[in-house]
C-alpha cells in the first residue's frame, strides 16, 4: 500500500513541470506576443485589461499552432508588407501566403473569443 501511494505521488510530481509548458510555446514568445498586442491595442482598454485579454489571445492561438508553426506564421504575417525584394519571399510564396491567411483567420477568431475589439 505504501509503495503504491509513494509511486503515485512521485508520478504526480513528475508531471508538474509539464503543466506550465502545455502549449509548447516558449515563455519569451508568449511575453513578446502579449507586449505587442497590448501596444497595438493601446488606448482601447487599460493596461490590466489589455494584458489579460492579450494573454487570452495567445492561449487561443496555442491551441491551433505548434511553436514552430506559430513562429513561421507570425513572422510571415509581420514581414509580408516589407518593401522590395526583401518582402517578396513572404508575399510571393504560396505556402507562406496560406500560412499567413490561416494565422490571420485564427487571430481574428481569438480576438473575438477574448473580446478584443478590432
Amino acid at each position: 500500500m505504501k509503495k503504491t501511494s509513494i509511486s503515485l505521488i512521485i508520478a504526480g510530481m513528475m508531471t508538474l513541470p509539464t503543466i506550465g509548458t502545455a502549449n509548447g510555446f516558449l515563455t519569451v514568445t508568449t511575453v513578446q506576443y502579449v507586449q505587442q498586442c497590448v501596444e497595438l491595442n493601446n488606448g482601447k482598454m487599460n493596461i490590466y485589461e489589455a494584458t489579460y485579454k492579450c494573454s487570452c489571445v495567445i492561449d487561443e492561438l496555442s491551441k491551433d499552432f505548434t511553436r514552430v508553426e506559430f513562429a513561421e506564421a507570425s513572422t510571415g504575417f509581420k514581414l509580408r508588407n516589407m518593401s522590395g525584394d526583401r518582402g517578396a519571399g513572404f508575399r510571393d510564396d504560396k505556402s507562406v501566403r496560406s500560412g499567413i491567411g490561416s494565422f490571420q483567420e485564427k487571430q481574428i477568431a481569438a480576438y473575438e473569443t477574448c473580446k478584443i475589439r478590432r
